[in-house]
């Protein structure tokens, strides 16, 4: 990884028109090049996170890629509009593999949209 920032972002406006496995194809179309291992791993988070809001949200869907080169680091996240009040949140089978593949994860709830956020970090 060399200095620098990179974002990318994926807007699903129905749950019809985007279903997972394309997101899968250009979740892989972005992170061409990268190692298998990191690949995958970005892959498993990214899963979980976009079947959690499928689940539990509304479209639109907005996935989000944030690269911190200088860290090595790689925030994901996607955000729904929420179709649940606020209220605190338990850790579903999903949530607990992103917490245990993910250096810190979260959840920021905002008026009528809900994100949920995992941070990687890739050491060499």
């Amino acid at each position: 990884m060399t200095a620098g920032h990179d974002t990318v972002v994926l807007v699903v406006q129905d749950e019809d028109s985007t279903p997972p496995d394309e997101v899968g194809r250009w979740l892989h179309d972005h992170l061409e090049g990268w190692p298998a291992f990191d690949v995958l791993l970005v892959g498993l988070v990214v899963g979980e996170l976009y079947d959690n809001a499928r689940r539990h949200g509304s479209p639109p869907y907005v996935l989000e890629l944030v690269l911190d080169r200088w860290r090595q680091a790689l925030v994901v996240s996607v955000r729904d509009r929420a179709v649940r009040p606020a209220a605190p949140w338990s850790s579903s089978a999903g949530l607990s593999l992103v917490a245990g593949l993910s250096e810190r994860w979260g959840v920021l709830t905002q008026a009528s949209f809900t994100t949920v956020w995992a941070e990687l970090v890739f050491v060499d």
